[in-house]
């Protein structure tokens, strides 16, 4: 599931621990219990967006959900998942190593550590790439199951398939959101804080990131538009089948650069970011409990 917006929320678990007004502890249970639920009604809002896709498309649901699990049984066999996985592994085992090799270097460390990052993202495209012939052919499985099944019982035949499945896709957003903002309740309470004083923290912290933001978007943007310009010349320049090698390692040297490009902006957006938060953490320390 896609829940970016609440996912990022979980990221400021550790800073609460300094300003969260209830023993640490029972906070601590308060906290977990409302994650819990935040991550069902998540998964509650999935099941609901695919029911209703799947209604779009005038399909069992039942059939279609089937469909999916082999999906995933035949993604599992690709080893598309062990094989980012080991990626992963070995990212933070270089990022150890890098620590270890520089511990009074901060330069050196940061550079070591964009190395290892570097590496990783070779490691993951590569895996990417041996995959996509079986993950295509799962794809296709897929299709051709859920394409097979029969209208539910009883039929719902929908006019516009694709304003109903524009539809269910805003009501899954608005859905998302609702859990979010119940999430951000529930922990507010947990931290025996004001939610309402706390919103208009989150407010300041939205609109202290939100040019870095556009600029960071605007680096990216810039970075990906000179990766597609290289690979267009690495097609103009390894047109024929016998220089497919050539070919390869063309693209995967402008991914490269791009992946590069795209790290540099964001470490130049770091600092900035670090100051939102630091200001976002001020502002809730000032926050009052909730009235009754």
């Amino acid at each position: 599931m896609n829940a970016r917006k609440g996912i990022a929320a979980l990221a400021s678990m550790a800073a609460w621990a300094l300003v969260a007004g209830a023993p640490a502890a029972r906070a601590g249970r308060c906290v977990n219990d409302a994650r819990i639920d935040f991550f069902e009604c998540l998964g509650q809002c999935q099941e609901a967006f695919q029911a209703a896709k799947d209604a779009c498309m005038n399909r069992d649901h039942r059939c279609v959900e089937a469909c999916r699990a082999e999906r995933e049984d035949c993604r599992l066999a690709t080893g598309i998942d062990a094989m980012l996985a080991a990626c992963n592994a070995r990212l933070d085992q270089d990022r150890a190593k890098c620590r270890q090799d520089h511990p009074n270097d901060p330069t050196g460390l940061d550079q070591c550590i964009d190395q290892a990052q570097l590496l990783a993202f070779q490691c993951r495209d590569q895996a990417r790439e041996d995959a996509a012939p079986a993950l295509s052919a799962c794809r296709a499985t897929f299709r051709a199951c859920a394409g097979a099944c029969p209208p539910p019982d009883p039929p719902s035949p929908v006019t516009d398939p694709i304003a109903c499945r524009i539809r269910a896709k805003a009501d899954l957003k608005l859905c998302k959101a609702t859990c979010c903002e119940d999430f951000q309740q529930a922990r507010d309470a947990c931290h025996d804080k004001d939610h309402a004083c706390i919103e208009g923290c989150r407010e300041n912290r939205q609109a202290c990131r939100r040019p870095f933001v556009d600029q960071l978007n605007a680096d990216i943007a810039s970075c990906n538009a000179a990766r597609d310009s290289k690979i267009e010349n690495c097609h103009a320049l390894y047109p024929k089948p016998d220089q497919a090698a050539l070919l390869d390692q063309c693209i995967d040297n402008a991914q490269a650069d791009a992946f590069e490009c795209r790290d540099a902006a964001r470490e130049r957006q770091r600092p900035n970011f670090a100051n939102c938060r630091a200001a976002f953490r001020d502002c809730v320390q000032g926050c009052p409990a909730p009235q009754p």
